[in-house]
């Protein structure tokens, strides 16, 4: 395993998942142990990514929102002409 502290927990795994696990383990060079704890690293990592802070653009705007950075003034005549929101 990676360098750092370890910890031994108990998990219950359907017998489908861990029959797979023992037979992967056969053909691997890693461990149980190694095994699960590199598929756990996987499944955060892409929850981390799937629930990713929201970019600078999002944050910019809520800075402006909030009053933190001053908006713009945007000129009425640099609008385009027949932008959605006029009547």
């Amino acid at each position: 395993m990676g360098a750092g502290m370890a910890r031994k927990i108990s998990v219950y795994l359907d017998e489908d998942v861990l029959e797979a696990l023992n037979a992967h383990t056969q053909a691997s060079p890693l461990s149980r142990s190694e095994l699960i704890a590199v598929a756990v690293r996987r499944f955060l990592r892409d929850e981390r990514r799937r629930a990713r802070v929201p970019g600078p653009e999002v944050q910019l705007a809520r800075r402006i929102a909030a009053g933190d950075l001053p908006s713009r003034t945007v000129s009425a005549s640099a609008l385009p002409a027949g932008a959605p929101w006029s009547n």
